[in-house]
């Protein structure tokens, strides 16, 4: 029997082929991007403050980790300042000094240290009185009463450069608690930054810098929710090794312990 080779309908079925591969693309180009739209969309209403920028990375490599470490920490506070800037419409090229002066708190996220390098993931937050005196456009608060004729004004929150640091042992009973307390930390007028040394189990000893004394700083702290005090002697825990001189705080949400 012989046998009739017909290329014609082979090319019709590649073209169809090929038609289909198209449109199959052509439908997953528009899911993407009607999924990027609705991305775009969610991330507006979440309402994301620009004051506070979590996440940036924070990395150096010098002669030493402790210098690394200083240079690291600045480079990524200027990265901070640079995302918010540029959504505030602030001068992008403000110096080391006029950036210093607008950051309320750092909180490092986490990090990892070499014997000459350092990198970490921080969270900046920026004071907004002082970002709206150098020409911040600031959103406004759209939940925030005006005061009553004649009412005292609250009292100024501490400003400005660290004045003192101390060791505290921060206490938790779960995850939830202890992201909430670097949240309120990172929020706090008081706290000029905030390095985590060590985590482990339901404690995490913390290097806080303030901005006012240690007493004066609780009575600040408690009034945002956590309670920062002298802590009782007692047995050093071989979790987080020796106590070293100075520490002597404990730290924890209020009504918490």
């Amino acid at each position: 029997m012989p046998v009739s080779l017909r290329p014609a309908p082979m090319c019709g079925m590649m073209r169809r082929g090929n038609n289909h591969a198209a449109g199959f693309a052509a439908m997953r180009a528009l899911a993407l991007a009607l999924m990027l739209a609705c991305s775009a969309a969610a991330l507006a209403q979440t309402g994301e403050d620009p004051l506070v920028q979590r996440g940036v990375p924070a990395e150096a490599t010098a002669e030493s980790a402790v210098l690394a470490r200083e240079q690291a920490l600045n480079a990524g506070q200027r990265l901070a300042y640079e995302r918010m800037a540029a959504t505030l419409g602030l001068n992008p090229n403000a110096s080391a000094a006029q950036i210093e002066s607008l950051v309320r708190s750092l909180v490092i996220e986490s990090e990892r240290i070499t014997a000459r390098a350092y990198t970490a993931r921080i969270t900046v937050n920026f004071n907004p009185q002082r970002v709206a005196a150098a020409g911040g456009r600031l959103p406004a608060a759209p939940d925030a009463a005006p005061a009553a004729p004649g009412a005292p004004a609250p009292p100024a929150a501490a400003t400005g450069p660290a004045v003192t640091t101390v060791d505290a042992m921060a206490s938790y009973r779960s995850f939830g608690e202890w992201v909430e307390i670097t949240r309120r930390l990172g929020s706090a007028a008081p706290v000029a930054r905030v390095d985590v040394l060590t985590v482990a189990g339901d404690r995490a000893r913390l290097r806080l810098a303030l901005r006012s004394p240690a007493p004066d700083a609780a009575q600040e702290l408690a009034a945002g929710g956590l309670s920062l005090s002298p802590a009782q002697p007692g047995p050093p825990d071989p979790r987080f090794g020796t106590p070293r001189p100075g520490e002597g705080w404990r730290l924890s949400l209020a009504g918490a312990r």
